[in-house]
C-alpha cells in the first residue's frame, strides 16, 4: 500500500517525469548548442532521467505497470515536444529528416523509457529490502 493515492501518484509522477527529462534536454542542447557532436554524447544523462523515473515511479506507485507507462509516456513527451524544443536550440536540428526517421526516433525513445523505467523500478525493488533490513 502506498502512502499516496493513485489519482495523485501518478499524475504527479508522469509530470514529474515529464518535467525532468524535458529539463535535462533542455539544459543539454543549449549547452551543446554550439556542438551537435557533445550534445549527442550526453545520452547516458538522458537515459539515467529513465531509471530514475522508473525508480521515484515504483516508489510513488508500487506497481511495476505504472512505472512502465510512465517511462514510455516520458519517451514519447521527450522525442516529440524535447525534440522540438532541441531543434528550436540547435542541436536537434537533422538533416534529411523525414517522417520515417522522425517515427522511428519517436518509437525507440519510448521504447527506452519503457525498458530503463523497468530497470529504475528493479533497482528500487532490490534496494528496498536491502535498506529494510539495513536499519532493522
Amino acid at each position: 500500500m502506498t502512502p499516496w493515492p493513485l489519482s495523485v501518484a501518478f499524475p504527479l509522477t508522469l509530470l514529474g517525469g515529464i518535467v525532468l527529462v524535458l529539463a535535462v534536454d533542455a539544459a543539454c542542447a543549449w549547452y551543446t548548442r554550439g556542438n551537435t557532436a557533445v550534445y549527442r554524447r550526453l545520452w547516458p544523462l538522458q537515459f539515467g532521467c529513465y531509471v530514475i523515473i522508473g525508480f521515484v515511479a515504483m516508489l510513488t506507485t508500487l506497481e511495476l505497470r505504472y512505472a512502465e507507462i510512465i517511462g514510455a509516456i516520458a519517451g514519447f513527451v521527450e522525442s516529440t515536444l524535447g525534440w522540438t524544443i532541441t531543434w528550436r536550440i540547435g542541436p536537434g536540428r537533422i538533416k534529411d529528416a523525414n517522417a520515417v526517421s522522425v517515427a522511428i526516433v519517436v518509437l525507440s525513445m519510448t521504447a527506452f523509457g519503457f525498458g530503463l523505467a523497468i530497470a529504475g523500478a528493479l533497482l528500487f525493488n532490490v534496494l528496498v529490502p536491502i535498506v529494510a533490513r539495513a536499519t532493522h
